[in-house]
């Protein structure tokens, strides 16, 4: 059997208890739009139709951190590492522009950052990381100030350090530090050197 092959059948397996039957259409909420997220409520719906599915991702676009590092070296721009989220809508998938702030597992809800509650057979969380910039003393106010960028998170800070990059004289000094396991992307800080 091919990887490929294998691959779809064990997906399929895993949402066999997502397909509900013509007179009862099952509810599939997904909460986050990135890598993991959108790909699970695209092919939920190429799997089975009848299963509704909702993606909750605070964010009208996706960005594609890995390929930023072209961006920084100058060889894309950030429109090209952007995508919206039309293509899984062709696909059936309802798009929700909030942030999901709890979930009642035992009343199968979701609650919306902008009021509102959506209720699920499924639930599908994969919202990514985020950072806690309080957690090093000093370390939001650096950022705060334009000067200590992280830019592990592709966006506006992508295209911050890449302007300090082209200001930098020949032979300069940048500083990069490898923060200690967990951490979003361990290959990450290795990506950029």
């Amino acid at each position: 059997m091919k990887r490929r092959d294998f691959l779809k059948l064990a997906g399929a397996l895993s949402l066999a208890g997502c397909a509900g039957t013509a007179a009862s259409k099952g509810r599939v909420v997904v909460i986050g739009g990135g890598y993991g997220g959108a790909t699970a409520a695209k092919y939920i719906r190429l799997w089975d139709p009848s299963i509704e599915v909702v993606m909750v991702e605070r964010e009208n676009v996706f960005t594609s951190c890995p390929i930023s590092n072209l961006v920084l070296g100058g060889y894309r721009s950030m429109d090209d590492i952007r995508r919206g989220y039309d293509g899984l809508r062709t696909h059936g998938v309802q798009i929700v522009n909030d942030e999901a702030t709890a979930v009642d597992a035992a009343k199968k809800v979701v609650r919306l950052q902008r009021g509102g509650d959506l209720t699920y057979d499924r639930l599908i969380v994969s919202p990514g990381v985020d950072f806690l910039f309080g957690e090093v003393e000093g370390y939001a106010d650096a950022m705060n100030s334009g000067r200590v960028l992280h830019a592990w998170k592709a966006g506006s800070q992508t295209v911050e350090l890449r302007k300090q990059l082209v200001a930098m004289k020949d032979g300069g000094v940048y500083v990069l530090s490898v923060p200690t396991a967990p951490y979003r992307c361990p290959p990450g800080p290795y990506e950029r050197t």
